[in-house]
């Protein structure tokens, strides 16, 4: 494991950067790029996780995020959107492939006719309690080097950072 003080590729960029541009502020990359670097690290991991199961990273996402809304576990595609960082169209896209699957059903709201919800089914439901242990499992093994007191701290400070 890497020593906290080794350089790394974003140290290099940074001092690169730093020698072609001196009045450059390139220090905020020494965070950003990192956050960048370990969100990819962390999604390149799940997506892992999740290939065998034919699952892209958004695919999951959706039919977690109506898992965790409780049962009936339906919501319309705009509170999905809410939840789920996904365009409209992109959204559509990943509800026919759930549905195609049938990790979902699509039916009427019972409070508006008018509008749509996508509903778990019980074989999505399965495959969501299948694999929500081991991918917070792998979050976990992102924060290994980290304490409780650490995890904390960090967390307050991407939350301050955060601007979704």
């Amino acid at each position: 494991m890497k020593k906290n003080n080794t350089p790394d590729r974003v140290d290099a960029l940074i001092s690169e950067w730093n020698r072609e541009d001196p009045e450059l502020r390139a220090e905020p990359m020494q965070v950003v790029g990192r956050i960048i670097g370990l969100g990819r690290a962390y999604q390149s991991d799940v997506t892992a996780l999740l290939r065998p199961h034919g699952l892209s990273y958004s695919d999951f996402d959706v039919i977690a995020t109506l898992r965790r809304c409780g049962r009936p576990y339906a919501l319309t595609p705009t509170q999905l959107q809410q939840s789920v960082l996904l365009t409209s169209g992109a959204m559509t896209a990943c509800l026919r492939r759930l549905e195609l699957r049938g990790l979902i059903c699509r039916q009427a709201d019972a409070e508006d006719g008018r509008r749509s919800v996508a509903k778990l089914t019980s074989k999505g439901e399965g495959l969501v309690d299948r694999l929500i242990e081991p991918r917070f499992e792998l979050a976990g093994a992102a924060l290994a080097a980290l304490d409780s007191r650490q995890i904390e701290a960090l967390t307050t400070l991407l939350r301050k950072l955060e601007r979704i």
